[in-house]
């Protein structure tokens, strides 16, 4: 937030902007909060050398457009932050008291964007909890339009030599990039070079992933492609909830063709399975 208001402005310019407007006043205000009529007066005082109110006739308070803009935004911080709190077991009494200690605080917008990214995911994890089997575009209903990250693996299709982690984990960089937006999503893997020994002549080749497929049913499509970005729809995954409380997992898997661009007799065409963790 690039104002810097302490505890006090901030639940003034809350109750200003959610207070009845017979109640907009100083007297109502110092009732309100159990304190003097000075005090209230010098915090308002304050917060109208910043533009936020305007004082108007019969000794009542208003928002400037500002003032309504800021508002609102801490408005929207401090219930997020009190959902967040509530998810860690505190009351709601506790919550709404933290959170509005960590609004005075001055914490960066990055820092409580991040925060309200986990709550979202808290929340998600709640909505669709002990569910054991639901798709990607269930999910995206539930999401606010915004980017989410999250970690995946792709595995082999078949164990081999004791391990089931593909070689195209290697060919994209972690995590992925969930982009959701009208409550539809995509997901969005960022491509890689791979260095590895060929398949045909033992020889250290490096390559890039070239072209992808996702399973929509019962037919593989071609993913999108954009610059390094390859991209499907979060609708080809299929999700199961696993665990319970804050151990709870969501597990989204697809499966994927993928082709290098060493080609086939180096680096054969593999089958693996695309799966990305929310936890």
């Amino acid at each position: 937030m690039s104002e810097e208001l302490n505890r006090f402005q901030i639940q003034l310019l809350l109750y200003f902007l959610n207070a009845d407007p017979k109640r907009r006043t100083v007297t109502d205000a110092a009732r309100y909060f159990a304190k003097t009529k000075v005090s209230v007066t010098r915090a308002l005082d304050n917060l109208e050398k910043r533009n936020m109110v305007q004082r108007v006739e019969a000794r009542k308070t208003v928002l400037t457009r500002y003032g309504t803009q800021v508002g609102e935004k801490y408005r929207q911080q401090l219930e997020m932050a009190q959902r967040y709190m509530q998810y860690q077991d505190l009351t709601p009494d506790q919550a709404k008291e933290n959170a509005l200690s960590m609004l005075t605080a001055g914490f960066s917008d990055e820092f409580l964007n991040r925060m309200e990214e986990q709550e979202e995911r808290m929340r998600i994890k709640e909505i669709f909890a002990g569910r054991q089997g639901f798709c990607g575009s269930e999910l995206c209903e539930q999401l606010k339009d915004r980017s989410y990250f999250f970690p995946f693996v792709i595995y082999r299709e078949h164990i081999k030599n004791g391990n089931n982690i593909s070689m195209g984990n290697k060919g994209f960089e972690h995590p992925c990039e969930l982009i959701v937006k009208d409550h539809v999503g995509m997901i969005y893997l960022t491509v890689k070079t791979v260095s590895a020994l060929s398949g045909s002549s033992g020889k250290r080749m490096e390559g890039r992933i070239q072209k992808l497929q996702y399973r929509m049913e019962d037919a593989f499509l071609d993913a999108g492609k954009e610059g390094r970005y390859v991209y499907f729809p979060a609708s080809a995954l299929q999700f199961i909830s696993m665990g319970s409380g804050r151990g709870q997992v969501l597990h989204g898997s697809v499966c994927l063709k993928m082709q290098c661009s060493v080609g086939a007799l180096h680096m054969p065409e593999s089958t693996a399975v695309f799966t990305i963790f929310i936890s």
